[in-house]
């Protein structure tokens, strides 16, 4: 069977990653001999120590989950029943969850045009004075510049939450994603770069606000004095978060090598082209993304039957404000709106055989050129 057979729209490239075994299964089998397996083990110290090591930061505090890590910031920062958060409308369900958990008010934001990036004019108009928080998004890791909007953010006295889940490694202005704003909240699913099967961190250099992220997220300690839910990442998770750390860069590499791979194969006088990012941004291709255009449902439906479905299609991806849960906070994003219209998603990870990758990036300029063969 050739490779060119292999994939179908029921038999799809697999997007999920399933990293190499680096040792984890010696970590947990310590692990039980040593029989703390909760998130008071000295393991989750060391994973938050390395985790804070290599991102540059004072402090990180590990979660289970990339929803925990952005409702802990959240009800750190301040954001009670009544206050209004600033989310892209761009932004998933997982990031804008979270929101509605401290029964806050999430307020629509536009993106600017063809960008990840807050529209700082949409973001002035959308500010008022029950405003706490604003959350920025670094989508499918590709680099989202906020730099005006932060400033104005800043001159305002709004925090800025970084929503980093999909962006571990993914560069902004020569910093990595996570660090630029007041918190960088991460999560460790399965589909991420750095995966635990379900898990999160958050990072800041504010020490104040890592102690109230820290007390929230054990139980307030159980001292009595401060209310706090368990949100404590578990030992053996941490054991394998810290053990696949050390293999992040690696799997970076091997991403962007795939990416460029397939960007190679692209016809200069194509309908395709990467989607756009500043000369000292670096996304880290959790998936390649695409600009299609107003050809992008005709290329998302040819993807698809070749067995390489964007996110839209294998996950609905549209505005948020387009989903019922969210519908009651629905604003006008015309940019945020185009850019779901307008792009799809590839996915590049390493545990793609070469044969995938060059299937791939042949089935993609062909279509770039007008075809649609199989």
């Amino acid at each position: 069977m050739t490779t060119e057979l292999l994939f179908t729209a029921t038999n799809p490239v697999d997007d999920r990653y399933n990293p190499p075994a680096c040792g984890e299964i010696n970590e947990i089998a310590a692990l039980l001999a040593d029989g703390r397996l909760s998130g008071g083990a000295p393991v989750l110290a060391a994973y938050e120590q390395a985790l804070a090591a290599l991102f540059g930061v004072s402090r990180a505090t590990a979660v289970n989950s990339g929803s925990s890590a952005l409702h802990a910031a959240l009800t750190a920062l301040g954001v009670k029943p009544g206050a209004e958060v600033l989310v892209p409308a761009t932004a998933p369900l997982p990031t804008a969850m979270p929101i509605l958990t401290c029964v806050a008010t999430p307020v629509m934001v536009d993106t600017r045009p063809d960008s990840l990036a807050l529209d700082p004019a949409d973001v002035e108009r959308k500010l008022t004075p029950r405003t706490r928080a604003a959350i920025t998004l670094p989508l499918w890791g590709y680099p989202n510049d906020d730099h005006e909007a932060v400033v104005l953010l800043a001159d305002a006295g709004i925090a800025l939450i970084e929503d980093a889940c999909q962006a571990h490694g993914t560069k902004i202005r020569g910093r990595y994603a996570g660090t630029l704003g007041v918190a960088g909240c991460f999560s460790t699913h399965d589909r991420k770069l750095l995966s635990t099967g379900e898990g999160g961190f958050v990072l800041t250099n504010d020490e104040e606000l890592a102690a109230r992220i820290d007390f929230y997220t054990h139980l307030g300690h159980l001292n009595g004095a401060v209310h706090g839910v368990n949100y404590k990442l578990a030992a053996p998770l941490a054991a394998i978060g810290l053990r696949r750390l050390t293999r992040l860069q690696a799997q970076l590499d091997a991403r962007r090598r795939n990416a460029r791979r397939i960007l190679d194969a692209l016809p200069a006088d194509g309908t395709l082209r990467e989607f756009g990012y500043g000369e000292h941004d670096r996304p880290n291709y959790y998936n390649l993304v695409l600009t299609a255009g107003s050809h992008q449902q005709e290329f998302a439906q040819n993807l698809s039957a070749l067995g390489l479905p964007p996110d839209s299609a294998r996950y609905g991806y549209r505005p948020l404000y387009q989903r019922p849960i969210f519908a009651e906070y629905a604003t006008a994003c015309p940019n945020a709106e185009a850019l779901a219209t307008s792009t799809f998603q590839i996915p590049v990870h390493p545990g793609m055989p070469e044969a995938t990758v060059e299937w791939v990036a042949a089935r993609v300029a062909d279509l770039a050129r007008g075809g649609t063969k199989s």
